[in-house]
């Protein structure tokens, strides 16, 4: 299992932030986009974590053309930079303080991690050089750190269909909360919470 340098001093790099359709992600204003990345931000900023990515929870993919209307809403929002990641197209919009969120819009956490080995195939790159490194590096681009913790919006009963590799090692936190609803102040609760466990990064107590 890898491990991360940030671990060895028990620190929060990365957080993933769960919530929200697709639709209702489309259905945001500039402003609205704006303001929810400026949160996340600063809530990430407050606690010393570097990486903060979004996805939805749940939700059909938009309709080609909605899809194609709402990425360039992204694309054009101020300070965001598109990565042509494996996967797919990523949104990050970095604020002064250095902190930097990953807007995915894909629902799917299966057909992100099949579209990566279809990438690293047409690549080139052997099934026997395809690695747990390897596809880290592929599934969470442009992230350089593993997520520490994963903050799931809504009840706890059922995980989101866009999560698969974000499972592996990392803490969950359920809030329930909407997706409209997010604020700075959950982020650094949650995150509060998490700096408060005995962290075992996959493992089991003995």
């Amino acid at each position: 299992m890898p491990v991360n340098v940030n671990q060895e001093n028990s620190g929060l790099v990365h957080v993933v932030l769960v919530g929200g359709t697709p639709a209702e992600w489309a259905d945001m204003t500039d402003a609205d986009w704006m303001s929810r990345l400026t949160d996340l931000a600063r809530g990430a900023d407050a606690e010393g974590a570097q990486w903060v990515t979004l996805l939805p929870r749940v939700g059909p993919d938009l309709a080609p053309e909605r899809r194609k209307s709402f990425l360039q809403q992204l694309q054009g929002l101020r300070n965001v930079s598109v990565i042509r990641a494996a996967h797919g197209e990523r949104f990050v919009w970095r604020n002064l303080s250095g902190v930097s969120v990953i807007i995915d819009p894909s629902p799917d956490g299966h057909v992100r991690f099949a579209h990566a080995i279809e990438h690293l195939r047409q690549d080139g790159v052997s099934p026997d050089d395809i690695n747990e490194d390897v596809l880290t590096r592929v599934l969470l681009d442009p992230a350089t750190d593993e997520p520490d913790l994963v903050i799931i919006l809504g009840p706890p009963d059922v995980l989101p269909e866009s999560l698969v590799w974000e499972l592996a090692y990392s803490e969950l936190v359920f809030l329930d909360l909407g997706w409209k609803d997010m604020e700075a102040s959950h982020l650094e609760l949650a995150i509060d919470d998490f700096n408060r466990r005995h962290r075992r990064f996959g493992g089991l107590d003995s």
